[in-house]
């Protein structure tokens, strides 16, 4: 229940910072080749991968090579399975009879996360990302760093991060 609050706050904080397709859709944000967005990875376990798991827990504890702790819904009008564990937490959730990755976070520094060539974690400075944009919030004042896949809508990898020290202190990956 946790992971489903902490997405839908997430989703909301996006919307909230103007996130909307227009002409400068790409402004301000990182667009990565498809390929290279999918195959960011968390202590080396590609979205793709996650993705491809479709919710399912079997699936899910062989990936990332424990038992996560599972949540599932009880309402029979929409269906959603949470993953949690210490380092990260996942939904997945039905939409038009498919069971689809919505939301991931990782909580805390001991996962390695690999964006193209460069490895960050929770606590480590936004400079270790070498030259990227910064995307300001339109109503919230909210500086965070978003990469998007090129040519597919509706997902982000955001990294949220201390403006005064520049410290990350946040990242996840929405879909919507």
């Amino acid at each position: 229940m946790k992971n489903i609050i902490l997405t839908t706050l997430l989703f909301f904080g996006i919307l909230s910072s103007g996130y909307s397709q227009s002409n400068t859709y790409y402004q301000n944000k990182n667009v990565l080749p498809p390929k290279d967005f999918y195959n960011v990875s968390f202590n080396g376990i590609t979205l793709r991968s996650i993705i491809y798991t479709k919710g399912d827990p079997a699936k899910v504890d062989v990936l990332f090579g424990t038992s996560m702790q599972v949540e599932k819904s009880k309402d029979t009008n929409y269906y959603w399975i949470n993953f949690i564990s210490p380092a990260v937490s996942f939904t997945f959730d039905e939409l038009i009879g498919n069971l689809d990755l919505s939301g991931f976070e990782v909580h805390n520094n001991t996962v390695a996360v690999k964006i193209g060539g460069k490895i960050i974690h929770i606590g480590d400075t936004i400079e270790k990302l070498g030259n990227i944009k910064i995307f300001t919030g339109k109503i919230s004042g909210t500086k965070f760093i978003l990469y998007l896949p090129q040519g597919a809508d509706g997902q982000s990898l955001r990294i949220d991060f201390d403006p005064a020290t520049k410290i990350i202190t946040k990242i996840s990956y929405m879909a919507t």
